[in-house]
């Protein structure tokens, strides 16, 4: 299925060498309330089209969702069943975000890099997390990204994009030889892993060994981790897990991860759990926030970085340094930010970055293919670990 938009032109007020023409694969819960109404106001951005399989999406999470054909007429925009017939269509296609059920991530990933081979300007690449659900394909996703530098290929961690992380990440170095995090999450979600009608984010997938929680959440932290941390690899994970009765989908968990700290050759213990039972609801009105503990330890000072995701007030991003008496530096000043969960206006931080790279300017990417890779290695691990009882090695592809 394919319809017509009508042109663009005078409809934004940037220049046109500034404007980025996207297009939205997926047209579920997250892109109708977010990725395609941003988009839709923000000026640096045109979007030519909506991708999916389904002329009615359907969610559980929002059971109003919009057709296709009445998205089409909305966001005077065009609307396709495929993704080849969105490349075949879309000659102008500046980038896509990527907003499907995990399982189909790899595939499309993979179309968008073949169809890149034949084009002179290249489609660059939002996906939303996690990026796969399978090892071997994060793998090859990994090499594929790596291959071809000119792609810019960002995860849509939105906390990775954010000032605060990115203070974390260029204060690391500060603290000498790191030793030991402890990262915890606390998130109000019981109503979608406890509701068994919810089956893609409760019923495990092909070559998934259980779905819930790790896969919906725990993979936020990880790549916080992972990104302000880059010199960390993990190499080993034991890992405990508790289930929904209804659902049988994680909605608790605990595990170590020990990691190699590439610059001194260290162990570090990186202490993760989390879970989705906080009471309330992280999307009501008003929304119950996330809880999060984060705190990185290492021979010369501390990072913490505490506090409720729908209130800035109650945390900060501290430094403290053994050279400064353990005084607390606040890096960027006060307030807490983690994940950018706006609905109005014209989309987070990670989006803006996006757009940066799909109009050719710079930008910052605060979740590669990297920090994905090794999430799904971790995440992969965690499911191993508590399926045996055992400590489980990250595993690592034949192709690596």
């Amino acid at each position: 299925m394919r319809s017509e938009r009508s042109s663009p032109s005078g409809s934004k007020e940037s220049t046109s060498q500034d404007v980025a023409d996207v297009a939205v694969i997926g047209a579920g819960w997250w892109s109708q309330g977010w990725h395609i109404p941003q988009l839709s106001r923000n000026t640096r951005a045109n979007l030519v089209g909506i991708v999916d399989s389904a002329s009615q999406p359907r969610s559980n999470l929002n059971p109003h969702l919009e057709s296709l054909e009445a998205l089409a007429r909305k966001y005077d925009t065009a609307v396709f069943s495929s993704v080849s017939d969105l490349l075949a269509n879309t000659p102008t296609l500046d980038g896509v975000i990527v907003a499907t059920p995990h399982s189909t991530h790899y595939n499309i990933g993979k179309e968008i890099y073949d169809a890149n081979r034949n084009r002179e300007k290249p489609i660059h690449i939002l996906m939303e997390k996690p990026m796969t659900t399978n090892i071997e394909e994060a793998y090859q996703l990994h090499q594929l990204v790596a291959s071809r530098p000119e792609v810019s290929f960002l995860i849509n961690h939105s906390a990775n994009y954010r000032s605060q992380t990115k203070a974390a990440h260029q204060a690391v170095p500060q603290l000498g030889s790191l030793r030991h995090g402890s990262i915890f999450m606390a998130s109000a979600l019981s109503w979608i892993f406890e509701d068994p009608s919810n089956t893609g984010w409760n019923v495990p997938g092909p070559d998934m060994l259980g779905n819930g929680f790790a896969w919906g959440q725990s993979s936020h932290v990880l790549a916080w981790v992972f990104y302000v941390c880059p010199q960390l690899s993990p190499i080993e994970v034991y890992c405990r897990m508790t289930h929904s009765a209804a659902t049988g989908a994680d909605v608790a968990l605990s595990g170590t991860i020990i990691c190699r700290d590439c610059h001194s050759d260290n162990e570090v213990i990186l202490s993760v759990a989390g879970t989705s039972l906080l009471p309330g609801n992280e999307h009501s009105d008003p929304p119950v926030g996330k809880q999060i503990q984060f705190k990185l330890y290492g021979e010369d000072g501390a990072i913490i970085y505490c506090g409720d995701t729908r209130d800035e007030n109650t945390g900060n991003l501290e430094l403290r340094r053994v050279s400064m008496d353990g005084v607390v530096e606040l890096p960027v000043g006060p307030g807490f930010a983690f994940e950018n969960l706006e609905t109005e206006h014209d989309g987070p931080e990670s989006l803006q970055a996006f757009l940066d790279a799909c109009v050719g300017k710079s930008t910052h990417v605060g979740a590669d293919s990297l920090v994905g890779l090794k999430t799904v290695q971790v995440l992969d691990a965690m499911y191993r670990s508590h399926a045996s009882g055992q400590s489980e090695p990250v595993r690592h592809a034949d192709a690596e």
